[in-house]
């Protein structure tokens, strides 16, 4: 993925990263795995566009990671969301059949 350098600060993730952590996400369920942790991640970043306070609950759309260069098929998603949960670092809520996006909490710090 070649990253524009004049959108560098728009893709900084707020708290860094710890590598072992997200070694964990990448063996759990793969790149995607590591791709929606790395999204997830940088989501937290933000505050709330009305109360200004952190999210804990990221919703991970099929569009709005697409639109911020993290877009992967949506299948493929819904399974590394599945493995990850199973391997207990994030928790998903997810309504079935509702055609809504699953909302992620992650487990790691």
């Amino acid at each position: 993925m070649e990253i524009d350098k004049t959108k560098v600060k728009e893709l900084f993730i707020a708290g860094g990263l710890n590598p072992a952590i997200a070694m964990m996400y990448r063996a759990a369920a793969g790149e995607p795995g590591l791709i929606i942790y790395l999204y997830v991640k940088w989501q937290l970043g933000f505050p709330h566009y009305m109360t200004k306070k952190k999210k804990t609950w990221i919703q991970v759309s099929n569009i709005g990671m697409h639109r911020h260069g993290f877009g992967m098929d949506p299948k493929t998603k819904s399974k590394a969301l599945r493995k990850l949960e199973k391997e207990n670092l994030i928790q998903l809520h997810l309504l079935e059949k509702s055609g809504k996006a699953p909302q992620v909490r992650l487990l790691t710090k």
